[in-house]
């Protein structure tokens, strides 16, 4: 049987991985919370990925609701945003349509991803995906007066920011200010 001094081994393995890590090989998959309300996370090659936590809303019949957003800071003029959400609706049905309404003017998305669908208690959960451009994503839900309208062939939902989400969407807007 073979012995091997285990102190130098120990060293040796040491060595490489500080070598590694301080050379580049290695990197953390997080630099951490940006604050309580943004993460990022390093990608590689210089790109970034952020992720805003979820801001609770709440829909026109009470029900809660809740919506959070991702996206990359690499090349501004093709990235786009990836923005999440949930919203209880009575029926089954496939959404085909999402309007997010800032005053006057609205964004219509009619690209729309289902993660899935639950049932809780009389309605359907509906877990939702949507991208938009930067400016769209900064001019129509960065603000506190926007909405949100989910639609199906029979039926839609509107939901809007609680007032402590409003509250916080401040912060965010002068966090995000400088990444989008």
């Amino acid at each position: 049987m073979l012995k091997i001094n285990k102190l130098p081994f120990l060293i040796f393995i040491a060595f490489i991985t500080f070598s590694t890590y301080n050379c580049g090989g290695i990197k953390p998959a997080a630099t951490g919370k940006i604050s309580k309300y943004v993460e990022d996370f390093f990608l590689g090659d210089g790109k970034m990925q952020y992720f805003v936590k979820p801001l609770e809303y709440v829909s026109t019949t009470e029900d809660e609701s809740a919506l959070d957003a991702t996206f990359r800071r690499a090349d501004k003029k093709n990235d786009s945003v990836t923005v999440n959400f949930s919203v209880l609706l009575n029926k089954n049905n496939t959404v085909n349509k999402v309007v997010i309404k800032n005053g006057e003017s609205e964004y219509v998305s009619e690209s729309i991803q289902t993660f899935f669908t639950q049932k809780e208690d009389e309605k359907i959960l509906h877990r939702l995906s949507i991208k938009t451009t930067y400016a769209d994503y900064k001019t129509y839900l960065l603000n506190q007066t926007h909405s949100i309208t989910v639609s199906t062939k029979d039926e839609s939902e509107t939901i809007s920011l609680t007032k402590k989400s409003k509250q916080n969407i401040e912060k965010i807007i002068l966090i995000l200010d400088d990444l989008l």
